[in-house]
């Protein structure tokens, strides 16, 4: 499993913010960002799509879509 989730550290303990689905005593990883630094890697990230879907037509967008659903659903089916 794998899931992003977010925790404050209080007195040298991470407290998640939410219920999570961790056993008691799992052993996880945890990949420390700060929710600032999360932030700008998101809007670049964004920007960089705004950027490149305005080479494109909204219609050749969603055929691009179109068909990559499709495949998805055949491979899914040759499953």
């Amino acid at each position: 499993m794998q899931r992003l989730i977010t925790a404050v550290f209080e007195n040298g303990v991470f407290r998640p913010t939410q219920d999570v689905e961790v056993r008691e005593h799992e052993e996880v990883t945890i990949k420390i960002v700060s929710h600032d630094e999360w932030q700008k890697r998101f809007d670049r990230i964004i920007e960089k799509i705004h950027r490149k879907a305005a080479l494109y037509n909204a219609n050749e967008i969603e055929a691009d879509i179109i068909a990559e659903i499709k495949k998805v659903r055949e491979d899914k089916n040759a499953h």
